[in-house]
């Protein structure tokens, strides 16, 4: 019987959470053409005295190890064959690691097994979301008072005392700071970048309340793998920035009188939002096909590798054209063109 005639034998049942559930039996006679494969790979791995590593003869593997555990490499062997055709056979477009387990293992009988995989979600867009922008305004963004520039002023003084002498506010102080060459170029310079930060805040506001309107409206069912992918992100970042103050997590979490598993349950919802976000993005990214532009890839791909050299380049070329696809794809929610850079 071929893999595939076995492959059509095994009933499919779909789970909660994106998972589903392939159940079924092969005939044992699938198992023989890996009986020489289980046993040199127990041959490789024995150490016996007498034996060089790797020179052990099969029958004594055999016997050293014993049929059941033979039985059971010669299962996983095929295994690794069968999940595949498994999986295309029924049409299940699997994300992650299966877990798969042999249910049934005996010589001369059928091998049952039952395999559990996360799908790729079906993702349900609110009908006309590319309108929602229209109802959420853009909030006016007030130019930067007196005492905002006044105040900004002071702190950059404050910063650059020595010896509890505090530079005076003149036009030397302005040069020293950069190439302003009076104060009320500094002051105005400091206008201005006040007055760009209060725009950036209210895109952000806007954009986010767009996004939240965009996960309500929208249906699909969160795969725990996604969630628990984005904890992982979240407790990396986590563990970078306690690294940053020079302790370890662990360190952390014992001055806080926390623990990993309390924390992981705080940042869950996040984590289940984040990775919400991140499918949803993906089905837009993909009804819409937007590609991330090369050369902006390229360029941001030489500028994280010179910061980061040890970085595996493949992964990271997905990681930075996914970030892209997103702004794109956040870009059309609110109403802009996709390819047409946002104006300062």
């Amino acid at each position: 019987m071929s893999l595939q005639d076995s492959a059509q034998a095994f009933v499919l049942k779909k789970l909660p959470e994106s998972e589903v559930e392939l159940m079924g039996e092969v005939p044992f006679e699938v198992l023989t053409p890996y009986r020489e494969g289980a046993l040199a790979h127990i041959a490789q791995h024995l150490q016996m005295p007498g034996f060089r590593p790797g020179h052990i003869p099969p029958e004594v593997a055999l016997k050293k190890a014993g049929e059941l555990a033979v039985l059971e490499e010669q299962a996983e062997l095929f295994i690794k064959d069968f999940y595949p055709v498994l999986i295309k056979t029924h049409t299940v477009e699997a994300v992650g690691r299966p877990d798969i387990r042999v249910t049934k293992l005996a010589a001369g009988n059928p091998v049952g097994l039952v395999v559990r995989a996360t799908v790729y979600p079906e993702v349900t867009l609110p009908k006309g979301w590319k309108g929602l922008h229209e109802k959420v305004a853009l909030e006016p963004s007030m130019p930067a008072s007196d005492e905002e520039v006044a105040q900004t002023l002071e702190n950059l003084r404050q910063s650059r005392k020595k010896d509890d002498a505090v530079p005076e506010l003149n036009d030397e102080f302005a040069k020293s700071v950069g190439a302003f060459e009076t104060l009320e170029a500094l002051k105005e310079q400091i206008k201005k970048g006040i007055g760009e930060e209060k725009v950036r805040h209210a895109r952000d506001v806007r954009r986010g309340k767009l996004i939240e309107l965009l996960l309500e409206q929208s249906m699909l069912a969160v795969p725990r793998l996604f969630v628990e992918s984005e904890l992982e992100k979240i407790m990396s970042q986590m563990r970078e920035d306690v690294k940053r103050f020079g302790m370890e997590l662990e360190e952390y979490f014992k001055k806080t009188n926390k623990t990993e598993e309390g924390v992981r349950a705080e940042f869950r919802d996040q984590a289940a939002k984040r990775a919400k976000l991140q499918l949803v993005l993906n089905k837009i990214a993909s009804e819409e096909k937007l590609d991330a532009d090369e050369t902006a890839v390229a360029t941001e791909m030489k500028h994280a590798l010179e910061h980061f050299p040890e970085a595996n380049p493949e992964l990271l070329k997905i990681h930075i054209e996914t970030v892209l696809k997103n702004e794109l794809a956040l870009k059309l929610l609110e109403g802009e063109v996709a390819n047409k850079p946002l104006e300062a």
